[in-house]
């Protein structure tokens, strides 16, 4: 359907930029505490289970696995998870998108993962991004149609039904880490370090920067 495709590239503006009042979060730490079995719940059928795979008693980050369960019944699981961003759901679409880091570099504190999408309706799952780069922010667009990511330091919309892949806009900062993106009233938020060694190292608060968005 023409609704689904890109009818005019997406574009993006710099309205401002402001730093953070305190630090978010460290790298490659999930935003829910794992000290045991998690419950998400999706919708009223759906919910997702985040379970430890390795007990530690040593404050060691451990691997887990992801588990969709419709109905009381697993209808999707990932394993080896290190860390997971913040889960989206759309209502219009049933659709899920899921930020995951699966390994992250002990020296420079750099990581990789990927993106997730499954349908809860259909039951249809796709990689949307296999080489995520230090990034866990993703989002919606206001239809549920396009994924909305960071990667490395540049801004992409992922068309679903398509499976196209568009970058529109690029920061040209390599070092930068991006931990949070949302969209409301066609003004998308993203939410970064500049430099996540030194962020990280120095406890440096993360900053905010504010886009028109237009399709």
């Amino acid at each position: 359907m023409c609704c689904n495709s890109f009818r005019n590239n997406p574009t993006v503006k710099v309205l401002h930029s402001m730093e953070k009042d305190t630090l978010l979060k460290s790298f490659g730490v999930s935003y829910i505490d794992l000290k045991g079995d998690t419950i998400i719940h999706i919708n009223k059928r759906t919910s997702c289970f985040l379970q430890p795979l390795v007990k530690s008693n040593k404050g060691e980050t451990n691997y887990f696995r992801l588990k969709l369960n419709k109905d009381k019944n697993t209808v999707y699981m990932i394993d080896s998870i290190l860390s997971v961003g913040k889960i989206w759901y759309n209502s219009r679409t049933t659709g899920i998108i899921i930020p995951i880091i699966k390994y992250q570099n002990v020296d420079d504190f750099s990581t990789t993962g990927e993106i997730q999408y499954f349908n809860t309706d259909k039951l249809l799952s796709d990689c949307i991004e296999k080489n995520l780069e230090n990034s866990e922010a993703v989002c919606f667009n206001n239809s549920g149609l396009f994924c909305l990511y960071m990667s490395a330091d540049t801004l992409f919309t992922y068309n679903i039904a398509t499976k196209e892949k568009k970058s529109i806009f690029t920061f040209n900062n390599p070092m930068m880490y991006s931990v949070e993106l949302k969209l409301k009233n066609n003004i998308l938020t993203l939410i970064y370090y500049s430099n996540f060694v030194e962020d990280f190292s120095d406890l440096n608060p993360a900053k905010v920067i504010n886009f028109e968005y237009q399709e």
